[in-house]
């Protein structure tokens, strides 16, 4: 939010540099993001009077003679609003405008010229070109604009522009006064309110509308008043000025008036040319699905049940809260106008303003929580600004729809805690000081404590640890001296749970892989891109109540949407070689109603590039064999003696002919495999292959043993005996090593798979396969004849379950 520092000292005396003040705002929690000087680089610049003027003889152009103040200046001019006996800026030749431009002396269409008299934004004050700047009669000519202050009444040129970042819980900052209560509160400066004064006309306003709220928990308070036989405007340069260094263009003496009170109070208004209601009232309800209404900014908008809308006895006139109508706006005919101050409900009004993609200064204000109480206030002030600026007479009273009146909280605030929680010794009358000066009730409770009733625009206020912070603040985080905490010295050691994920992610980061982290929120199509069933868990999804996008409406079931979304990204800023791994919760609905079932995976993927080229090595891509190596190489340094890779039937998003399930001690721990072509298109990425792994880390845990024990070398010699083997080639190796491991028993130290071969110079269906076993006992050296009838007696087995054969030759 953008306001003017001579704005802030129209309602408090403040004597402090605009540095310094920036300095007390930060630390009191209002972050100053910038602080610009506006209006200040007017050296040179002086208030002329136009004593003569005569059309130029060969253009459509002015040719003026002007009292500086020193003496008399013949400046060419071509704007409309001149008129003789009007102060206006006048840079003689020399002057550097704000815009970096120096005025030289020179012939205009054979015509000399002096100097430049000067439009508002060419001295960078708005950016209303319409015409010269008019200056106020009271001034000299010869006065320079640059030491001004005051004369522009009630604003000066001189001026600085604050930047502040507003959090979220804050709306009351949203306002100059806002603000101004704020610094009042900090330095004990008395707080000045805005003036208003409404003269009323003699019609009441019942004869002239009413005011129906059909939805009252959208809608608990609906105020409006009617000014009738206004003069529509342009605003006076003051109101222009402050909203242009608020960043508001200005529109009309109505609109520009809203906007005003707006930045002044904090409450948003709407006006309404009052002759295009029809039957010149106003109805607060629900939109009906499908509902269409075109806002002010020409879109057309379908709406619904849930969305909030103004309308006329026929049709929606605005989105409440948000955006107004082009079929009640204030246009060049607008005679009367109907003034809209409500308070609406910051749930509804955010849901429909991230719905439709649209948000505005209002609806800012309004989803963070207006005052309720201020809202007759804002009105009268705006009236009573219109009525002075536009004329016409206000209609006799206001119409205030208020059913259920607003019940602050109470919340009582022990002394001694705290003090304790801030490390302070704060006394209970300077906390109640401290309060007071943020206009909160405070009432005396027993000698303990505290009994704070706070107003109605602290809607942050709410609870015993918001008045703690309010102290905090008040006294000065600077001055909250520095402790150490107590810290007690826990028998228990870590948590199982971390210590497993420090052991995972140490070896995994080994193995040459980022643990990334990606949203657990993420868009319902995520199933429909991996190929999931209508019937598949991935597809359980915990709806969020109040996403920020459609694309991140739900939690996740599967790690994986997350890491091909991060490849997918990276791949687009040419990044090759990328192995990312993520420790992390999936989400599972499993009834209406109930907690979510949560479970803790970690995943990875591999693609692109496995090894980058060098002198000493070729290019190479990641294949399947590099992400079945890191499962591998994870879970055999996290202990596991026993891990099985078996070939996966169909599984969402897998390629079913190079995937598999991972196993240990016949316990599922997950799966791994290349990424199915189908899913890589949905992530656009058709061109390419990835390889993930997948691991529920509760099925892991309970395959991890606690301890490691060292197992001592065998005494005894091994003896290798090698297999090679001609077999069908749908019979996997896996199994024919099960068999060996089986057969040989307690003298099959290991069995590994050497070699493969599927060519022509075998038959059509066949290959070779090769195993290298070692056989070793631990009680003895082992004879050949013994090795060799256990070996024979594995080869007969192989051939009984399989129908392969010795591979001969």
């Amino acid at each position: 939010m953008k306001i003017s520092f001579n704005w802030l000292k129209e309602y408090i005396d403040l004597e402090m540099s605009p540095e310094a003040l920036s300095h007390l705002l930060t630390m009191a929690g209002l972050e100053v993001e910038e602080v610009c000087p506006v209006g200040q680089n007017l050296d040179g610049i002086v208030a002329a009077r136009i004593l003569t003027m005569k059309p130029h003889a060969e253009a459509n152009l002015s040719v003026c003679q002007v009292d500086t103040g020193t003496g008399t200046a013949q400046v060419v001019c071509g704007a409309p609003n001149l008129e003789m006996g009007m102060l206006v800026p006048f840079a003689p030749p020399g002057v550097t405008l704000p815009n970096g431009m120096t005025i030289r002396e020179r012939k205009i269409r054979g015509v000399h010229s002096q100097g430049v008299l000067l439009a508002e934004d060419e001295m960078g004050l708005t950016d209303d070109h319409a015409g010269i700047m008019i200056l106020p009669p009271n001034l000299e000519p010869g006065t320079p604009l640059s030491a001004s202050s005051g004369v522009l009444h009630p604003l000066c040129l001189s001026d600085w522009m604050f930047d502040l970042s507003i959090t979220p819980n804050r709306p009351d900052w949203a306002s100059v006064m806002g603000v101004a209560r704020e610094i009042s509160a900090m330095t004990g400066l008395q707080l000045k309110r805005p003036g208003i004064n409404v003269e009323t006309g003699g019609t009441l306003i019942t004869d002239l509308t009413s005011v129906t709220v059909e939805d009252i928990s959208g809608c608990p308070r609906y105020a409006a008043g009617v000014i009738q036989n206004v003069d529509l405007g342009p605003s006076p340069f003051w109101m222009r000025y402050r909203l242009f260094i608020s960043g508001f263009r200005s529109i009309n003496n109505i609109v520009d008036t809203t906007n005003y009170v707006m930045m002044e109070m904090g409450q948003p208004l709407h006006a309404f040319d009052y002759n295009r209601l029809r039957e010149n009232r106003i109805v607060v309800r629900r939109a009906a699905d499908g509902e269409t209404f075109t806002t002010l900014d020409g879109e057309n908008r379908i709406l619904d049940n849930e969305s909030l809308v103004i309308c006329d006895a026929e049709r929606p006139v605005a989105l409440a809260g948000i955006m107004g109508g082009v079929n009640s706006e204030i246009f060049a005919g607008t005679t009367d106008i109907l003034l809209e101050s409500a308070y609406f409900d910051p749930v509804s009004i955010r849901r429909c303003s991230k719905r439709l993609g649209l948000s505005t200064e209002a609806s800012y204000r309004f989803e963070r929580g207006a005052d309720i109480e201020g809202v007759p206030v804002a009105l009268k002030r705006a009236l009573s600004l219109i009525s002075r600026l536009a004329g016409g007479t206000v209609a006799s009273d206001i119409i205030d729809r208020y059913p259920e009146k607003y019940v602050p909280p109470t919340v009582r605030l022990r002394i001694d805690k705290t003090n304790r929680v801030l490390g302070t010794a704060i006394s209970r009358d300077r906390m109640g000081g401290y309060l007071r000066a943020l206009e909160m009730d405070v009432r005396d409770g027993d000698d303990s404590a505290l009994t704070v009733i706070p107003p109605s625009y602290r809607v942050d206020i709410t609870r015993e640890a918001d008045l703690v912070e309010e102290v905090a603040r008040l006294f000065g985080y600077e001055n909250i001296p520095v402790t150490r905490p107590r810290i007690r010295w826990g028998r228990m050691g870590n948590s199982p749970d971390i210590e497993l994920r420090d052991r995972i992610s140490g070896i995994l980061v080994g193995l040459g892989l980022t643990e990334i982290i990606t949203y657990s929120f993420v868009s319902p199509d995520s199933a429909d891109m991996l190929g999931c069933g209508a019937g598949s868990p991935l597809r359980s999804f915990v709806e969020i109540l109040n996403p920020l996008t459609v694309d991140q409406s739900v939690m996740r079931t599967s790690l994986v949407p997350g890491l091909l979304t991060a490849v997918r990204n990276n791949l687009s800023h040419e990044e090759k070689g990328l192995k990312f791994f993520e420790w992390g919760k999936v989400f599972f609905q499993k009834e209406a109603g109930r907690q979510p079932d949560e479970k803790i995976s970690v995943a990875g993927v591999m693609a692109g590039t496995y090894r980058a080229k060098a002198w000493y090595c070729e290019e190479r891509p990641v294949d399947f064999f590099d992400i079945k190596g890191a499962v591998e190489t994870l879970l055999k340094g996290l202990g596991l003696e026993q891990v099985d890779f078996r070939k996966d039937a169909e599984r969402e998003g897998y390629d079913a002919a190079v995937s598999c399930r991972i196993l240990s001690a016949g316990s599922l721990l997950g799966q791994a495999g290349r990424v199915s072509s189908e899913a890589m298109r949905a992530w656009d990425m058709d061109r390419q292959d990835a390889y993930v792994f997948e691991l529920d880390v509760a099925a892991l845990a309970g395959c991890v043993p606690g301890t490691r024990r060292f197992r001592p070398f065998s005494r005894f010699p091994a003896v290798y005996r090698d297999i090679s083997l001609l077999v069908d080639r749908g019979i996997e190796s896996a199994g024919i090593m099960d068999l060996i491991r089986e057969k040989g028993g307690d003298l099959v130290e290991s069995v590994q798979l050497f070699d493969l071969y599927e060519g022509d110079k075998l038959a059509p269906g066949e290959k070779a396969l090769a195993f290298r076993i070692c056989y070793r006992s631990k009680h003895g050296t082992l004879d050949g004849e013994t090795v060799n009838r256990l070996h024979e007696s594995i080869i007969e087995r192989i051939r009984k379950q399989t129908g392969g054969r010795l591979r001969e030759g």
